[in-house]
């Protein structure tokens, strides 16, 4: 009998700490929604919006601003993208709108008012950054030696993520010139922010044996190098590590 007891006070006990634990991580979790809760959301904009123009969302959370609802009143032309940082809205009609940010779990909400005009946004030349480093990757193909392509990339982030490395390019004699001239932000800007790229396609055919003089300006400096093309192999001199690098000086 006495055996009988002691089993059921044993089975009783580890209950009871079981529900204790259980308790517990139940109290840890709700602390750690209550140090989640939402606290602001600001804008990079609230008047003087144009249609069509990205506006950035921030909110004031430990939580990525992916893991909330994004809601938008009036719902019409609108176009919502979250990012984990922050969301972009853009607004395609005039008028004043409230963005509502809600945490779908304890329904926690902020919202900020806005006001779009009539006026529509244009793509804008964004600054190169004053010692950001463009890297140029050279590349050709299999089957056609003779013509030569570089993809280009910042290190530097800018706005959205469907940007544009815009440069120009030209022939003097045996001498390419390329010009970084910014970076292209589109009007149908998408995602957060990501580094300037383009491809540069040089429209020349490459001669074999023939070393060829590359000029490249970035923000008013011009680098200078060289290269030359010896069946389908390609050997690039450039001195230099910083402003304007390669990332391979053979192909």
């Amino acid at each position: 009998m006495k055996k009988g007891k002691l089993v059921i006070g044993m089975i009783l006990l580890a209950l009871m700490q079981l529900v204790a634990c259980e308790r517990n991580d139940v109290d840890v979790a709700a602390d750690k929604v209550k140090s989640f809760k939402l606290s602001s959301i600001e804008a990079s904009k609230e008047t003087g919006i144009k249609r069509k123009e990205p506006v950035i969302f921030t909110l004031g959370s430990e939580l990525p601003a992916s893991n909330y609802r994004w809601k938008v009143s009036p719902n019409e032309y609108i176009f919502i993208n979250k990012g984990r940082e922050n969301t972009t809205i853009i607004f395609d009609k005039a008028g004043k709108y409230t963005v509502v940010a809600q945490d779908s779990i304890t329904l926690d909400s902020v919202f900020i008012n806005v006001e779009v005009g009539t006026e529509i946004y244009q793509d804008i030349l964004e600054p190169i950054a004053l010692g950001d480093i463009i890297s140029l990757t050279p590349i050709t193909y299999p089957d056609s030696a003779f013509h030569l392509d570089f993809a280009a990339l910042t290190k530097n982030n800018y706005t959205c993520s469907n940007n544009s490395l815009t440069y120009s390019l030209g022939k003097t004699g045996d001498t390419y010139q390329i010009n970084f001239s910014g970076v292209t932000i589109p009007a149908n800007c998408l995602g957060e922010s990501s580094k300037g790229k383009s491809k540069i396609v040089f429209n020349w055919l490459i001669k074999e044996n023939v070393t060829y003089d590359l000029e490249i300006t970035l923000n008013g400096k011009t680098y200078k190098g060289s290269f030359e093309r010896k069946g389908g192999k390609y050997q690039f001199t450039w001195p230099y590590d910083d402003g304007v690098i390669f990332t391979t000086k053979t192909l």
